[in-house]
Parts: structure tokens; sequence; C-alpha cells
């Protein structure tokens, strides 16, 4: 992924020799070179199995760096990994005739340009499908990506990471089988809430199958009762702070054999504690979940977690060092009401009780102004403190393309229409960047105007120095 142009001084020469554009790409020449990632593969494997009370926090890539290529591609799951991954979660189905590939939903629809049941496709009519960019969707972009064999995406992370095995439970000696072929026992994470004797079952079938129990409200109870050799980690979803899952007792239960695994992707995973909510404030997301007890931690913003966990401070996230980023928030619009500070044609769609008309909503955690339509615009202030040439760019998020049009005004002057692109997804925030301006040192009154409606989602104007 493009990494922001300044971060802390001791973070920016190993970010900088980890970032590399690529094509897509093949299992075996990524492999080739996989003995040279900077944390041995030994050392992952042994931090899953360290669940002492000062174990390291480990990051685990939701469906690879989606954000950069398809989702499930071996692209994207080589990406997470050179952007600081431990672990990759992936999805596995089966074709019809029996070839573990990498799809998180039953059918193809959603990500690639076929349609129908994955168990419906054979292997080689799968492979003449084209990945969708990102996290597809009805009009996102075809990539040269193609769907990725589990047996190629192994060798993507052997001696690299460990794979998080999501949707493989009912398959799981298809997939024993290929780790076993690929050498990857102890690479593969299998997971899922079968019974207690399921489990162990299938874990004494090797020593090296690394198991992770998933428990909610209902099977809370299954934390201490596996016989012998205990889970790598408990899988805790939890919707509120006084679910039994999450409470300090089973915490501390889990904790004597194993690892606690979150989600933090959108609310509802981990209560409200969201990488979007990290964001604006540690405390409201990741930093909340592990004093919680958590020390796995899946996300959408694998980046940002390693740049957080390595020292770096959220704030500085995306942002040039001293001040020379300047941010305004979407929601920070001029005071004065319709017509003066905005202009919205319909009622507050988020919150019906606010008195401005403005949407304003929260997305995962984001504050973004959406439900942008033809002719509203809203006004802003920035307070620029050094004069010089700006890049001026807005964090988006969209979910089909077109995604929309806005247009500057400054001082009555108004620019070109800026197209918006489509990030795939509502929760899929992007900087792209909209124009160049030279700005005087002082305060500034600027007018964006919405030229065709759109699906996105605006955090917020950035504008940094050039």
């Amino acid at each position: 992924m493009k990494l922001t142009k300044c971060m802390l001084a001791g973070l920016i020469a190993f970010a900088l020799s980890q970032v590399n554009v690529i094509q897509p790409v093949s299992a075996e020449s990524v492999y080739t070179h996989s003995t040279s990632y900077s944390k041995s593969f030994q050392q992952i494997h042994a931090n899953l199995l360290d669940h002492s009370k000062n174990a390291p926090l480990m990051i685990t890539a939701h469906r690879g760096q989606w954000l950069d290529y398809p989702e499930n591609s071996l692209s994207a799951i080589n990406e997470a990994i050179k952007d600081g991954a431990d672990i990759i979660e992936i999805d596995v189905q089966l074709t019809s005739d029996s070839v573990p590939v990498l799809m998180h939903d039953e059918t193809v629809d959603r990500t690639t340009n076929g349609t129908g049941k994955v168990s419906d496709f054979t292997f080689a009519q799968i492979q003449n499908l084209q990945l969708k960019e990102g996290l597809g969707g009805k009009t996102a972009a075809l990539t040269e990506h193609r769907i990725p064999t589990l047996e190629e995406a192994m060798y993507i992370a052997k001696n690299r990471a460990i794979v998080n095995l999501d949707k493989g439970w009912n398959i799981r000696e298809d997939i024993y089988k290929i780790l076993v072929q690929t050498g990857t026992v102890d690479h593969g994470l299998f997971k899922n809430s079968p019974t207690v004797e399921e489990a162990a079952e299938f874990m004494e079938k090797d020593p090296e199958i690394l198991y992770m129990h998933n428990i909610k409200e209902k099977n809370a109870g299954t934390v201490g009762t596996f016989p012998g050799r205990q889970p790598v980690a408990y899988e805790v979803v939890f919707g509120k702070l006084t679910d039994p899952q999450i409470s300090p007792e089973k915490v501390r239960q889990i904790q004597q054999h194993s690892r606690i695994f979150v989600n933090v992707m959108w609310s509802g995973l981990a209560a409200v504690y969201t990488d979007e909510a990290s964001l604006i404030d540690e405390n409201l997301g990741w930093k909340a979940v592990t004093e919680l007890g958590a020390n796995i931690l899946q996300t959408d913003n694998v980046e940002a977690m390693y740049y957080w966990r390595a020292g770096g401070n959220l704030k500085d996230w995306e942002s040039q060092m001293g001040n020379r980023t300047v941010r305004v928030q979407a929601e920070d619009y001029l005071p004065g009401g319709q017509g003066v500070g905005y202009y919205d044609t319909d009622s507050d769609r988020c919150d019906t009780t606010a008195i401005d008309l403005i949407d304003v909503c929260n997305i995962e955690g984001a504050t973004a102004v959406r439900y942008n339509m033809t002719d509203e615009w809203a006004k802003y202030e920035v307070n620029i403190s050094e004069s010089g040439v700006y890049q001026i760019a807005g964090r988006v998020s969209a979910d089909a393309t077109p995604a929309g049009t806005i247009m500057f005004d400054w001082n009555g002057q108004s620019g070109k229409p800026i197209s918006l692109k489509n990030t795939t997804h509502k929760r899929a925030f992007e900087l792209q960047e909209w124009e160049l301006r030279y700005l005087e040192k002082g305060k500034h009154t600027f007018v964006i105007h919405v030229t065709s409606p759109g699906s996105y989602n605006l955090d917020y104007i950035q504008f940094d120095l050039q």
C-alpha cells in the first residue's frame, strides 16, 4: 500500500524498504524470495504459541491487503505480509472437482466477472474468471488477477506468515492434505466453533495442527474444557462489554493456555472498537481492545496498525511531520445553517434529531458526510501555517462507479470537476488527490460543491505542503 509522506523517523526507513509496487504474482516467484522477509517464520510461530502476559501483539490481515489488490488474491497476501502482517486471513471453498480455492462468498458474483456458486465450477472453469478490485461489487473494475488455489496461497505465505483458514472447517481434511503437500501444516490456523470433542479429535491428528476456537455468548462455557492440547487462540466475538465471553474472568481463563483473537473491522465484532474509531483515537479502538486482553487483532488497516504497534502516534498517520499537513474534518463545516454554512436538499438521513440537514454519519467508527446530492455544498475554513503549494486530497470511501464528482470554490472562483474513485466499500477509506493550489499563510474559506450525485463518503480534506 502507498505509505504516507511522513511517519516517525525511526519507522520511515523500514517502511520504505518494504514498499514495492508489484504486478499480479505467481506462487513460485514469491516463494523463491520468501526467506528475505525481515521477521523469521520461526519467530512468528513462537509468538503465536506465546500466551504469556507480555506476549507481543500480532496483526492479522483480513482477506489480505485488499485495499491495494483484490481480496483473497495472491498479491493481496503478498502485500499484507510486506506491510507487516503476521497472520493472513483467507477464505477457502471447494470447486466441483474438489480443488480448494480462495473465495469468501459461496458465489463468485461479488468478486469476479462470473456468476454462480464456487461449488458449481470446475477448477479449469474458475481459472477463466477475473477478480475485481478491492472488495468487488457490481461496478468495481476488473483486474488481471485470478482466483488462487489454496496451494498457491500456502506457497506465498510459506516461511513468512501464519494463514488463518476461514470458511474451511467443513473441508478441513481437503485443506490438511494441501498443507501436508506444501509442507505448511504448522502455518495453517484452522478455526470454527464445533464441539470440543470434534476439535480435539482433529488436533490429535497431527501435533503441528494449529486450531483456534471461536466463541460467542452461547458457547463461552467451552473455554477450559479441552482435553489435552489446548487451542492456540480463542476468537472472541462480542457485541457489548457485559457479554460473558469477554468478561475479565473468562479472559483470565483463556490466557492460561491460549491467545485472544479479536476482529476490529466493523461494529459488533468487538462492540464499537473498530479500525476507524482507532484512527480517531487509539483509546476508542485498538488500545481499548488490547487492554481487555486481546493480543491478536484482525484488521482492514494493516499498515496503520503496524505503525501504531511500533509506537507511532495515530494522529500522525497519513500526515507529514510538523505543520506540513493540515486537516479539515468534513463534519466541521462553517456555522450559519442552511444556505450559509451548507446547502442540503433533504433531511439528515443519519440523525433524524439533528438541527442541521447535512448528513453526518458514523461509518464503522469514522465520522463522515454522505448521501451527497447534486447542487448540495458545504463551506469550510482552513488555517494555513506556511505559504506554499499544497496537494489537496480527500479521505473518501465509495461503493459504486461512478462515485460522484465535486468542485472546489475558492472565494467565488470555481475549479474543475473532480471525479471520485470507487474504493469498493463504504468502509474502504483512502486519500484521493484532488488538486494542487498555492495558499498564503493564514485562513482561507472554500466551498465543496456536489456536481453529480454519488455513493461517496467524505471523512476529511487534507492539505499537504509540497
